[in-house]
């Protein structure tokens, strides 16, 4: 069985540094603001909420369910129960459905690409190669 927890609005709970919050600083006409949690489009925002959940289960091997919430409490990270799922065999992650088997690609990948009209001329051949150099079918 497998669980997928999705934080809300994660990098808005992660509190800024005092140093670094004059850097963010923005005027509107009614006055002078910083941010007070990481915003979303820092350069570096994902490397330090990715260090945070580090940091958070740093413990060895993947904690049961109960330190989980432990953990998760100590930190204060909160949970956005609408993206969180428990005990299931398979779920979506990142675009991706993940399952005991693996991880595959999503049905609506799928449905995405086999409802691409094929090509008519020489034009619209080399766009939908253009289109699709991009894909690992290895």
């Amino acid at each position: 069985m497998l669980s997928f927890l999705d934080a809300f609005s994660g990098y808005h709970q992660i509190p800024m540094a005092l140093a670094d919050e004059e850097k963010k600083a923005f005027i509107t006409p009614y006055g002078l603001y910083y941010y007070k949690v990481m915003p979303f489009g820092l350069k570096n925002a994902s490397a330090t909420y990715q260090r945070l959940m580090t940091k958070i289960f740093k413990t060895p091997g993947w904690p049961h369910s109960g330190e989980v919430f432990h953990l998760l409490r100590r930190y204060d990270m909160k949970l956005n129960p609408s993206k969180c799922a428990f005990g299931v065999s398979v779920g979506k992650f990142l675009g991706f459905m993940v399952s005991q088997r693996g991880i595959e690609v999503s049905p609506d990948q799928i449905k995405t690409v086999m409802e691409m009209p094929p090509p008519k001329n020489k034009r619209s051949c080399s766009a939908s190669q253009a289109n699709s150099s991009h894909w690992d079918v290895s």
